[in-house]
């Protein structure tokens, strides 16, 4: 690989920020399109600069702080999307690009790179703790810094602001619950099983992060709605197959025949106003322990009504 290109690599990667990290993507991509983009290369030449190019990436991301899993597969994904776009088959360089993977150690990170991930684990930690005993306003970075048992620079050589670090946070746990979302459902098929996980996924991922949730539902008030879009969005592209089950569960007349995007942005409506009223309360007793309530509602909805004929033994998702 050329020294300028190797040089253009690294300054990519070393002026992107930790809580930006899937801005270095876009970034990368352009620079192997242009690689991509010389006179005179065939196939088999393309195919080569592709996984020299891949090679020095992983090895300026190695000991980078933005460096994580997620990032590498919409990299690699965005990879192999680049070069079938330029006329190289895809399979000419799939094979190689995982026998690159397999060559790189899984089990024990670069030090200098876990150390820098120590640090920066240590300084949302911090933050964390500050924000919720003192909230977002009355906390400064000298005292997360404190807390973190760091020096004040070393926090701002991850986070330029105390915004940054807060939307740092933030980001971090919703990917976080969207990727354990997606590892617990992505085995299920019924759907009325899959809404009753989502619904216990999400009550009880806000319990266990409870501090958290405090503190950015008092900052900012749009979250529970940004929250939920993202969520959804996610879920729906993590289950292609989702539209599909809802259908056959209607033709089964086991759901209603309704818009599914209506009827899950409904579900996560109602889980917030759950969770709104617990916080309200001071967060005392379980989150967890309202899942059959919910159940009981979303699915049969809490008023009797007189059974009609043919009706009975259908569910409903919302009353």
């Amino acid at each position: 690989m050329d020294q300028k290109v190797e040089d253009q690599i690294s300054h990519v990667v070393s002026r992107t920020k930790a809580h930006k990290d899937t801005f270095a993507v876009p970034q990368l991509i352009r620079l192997l399109s242009d690689q991509l983009s010389q006179d005179g290369l065939d196939e088999n030449s393309k195919a080569e600069t592709t996984l020299a190019f891949v090679e020095s990436v992983f090895g300026a991301l190695t000991v980078a702080p933005i460096y994580s899993d997620a990032l590498i597969r919409e990299f690699y994904r965005c990879v192999l999307e680049t070069v079938e776009n330029l006329g190289v088959r895809r399979n000419e360089i799939l094979e190689d690009l995982l026998f690159q993977s397999l060559r790189r150690p899984t089990q024990h990170e670069p030090h200098k790179r876990k150390k820098q991930k120590d640090a920066r684990e240590r300084i949302l930690a911090a933050a964390l703790a500050e924000f919720s005993e003192k909230g977002f306003h009355s906390s400064t970075i000298d005292s997360i810094a404190d807390r973190a048992g760091i020096a004040k620079g070393t926090v701002y050589r991850y986070f330029s602001t105390k915004e940054g670090l807060f939307t740092a946070l933030k980001d971090d746990t919703m990917s976080e619950f969207i990727e354990l979302a997606k590892r617990r459902l992505s085995g299920q098929e019924d759907v009325l099983e899959i809404i009753e996980s989502i619904i216990k996924i999400y009550l009880s991922f806000f319990e266990k992060n409870s501090a958290f949730f405090k503190v950015i539902i008092q900052e900012h008030k749009d979250f529970g709605r940004e929250f939920s879009e993202k969520f959804i969005q996610e879920l729906i592209g993590a289950l292609p197959s989702l539209k599909r089950r809802c259908w056959k569960a209607s033709r089964l007349g086991k759901l209603k025949q309704m818009n599914y995007y209506t009827v899950f942005f409904g579900i996560i409506g109602f889980l917030n106003g759950v969770i709104q009223k617990w916080l309200h309360e001071g967060g005392e007793g379980s989150l967890v322990d309202e899942i059959d309530t919910v159940r009981e509602v979303l699915f049969y909805g809490f008023a009797i009504k007189p059974e009609e004929p043919g009706t009975a033994g259908i569910l409903k998702v919302i009353s």
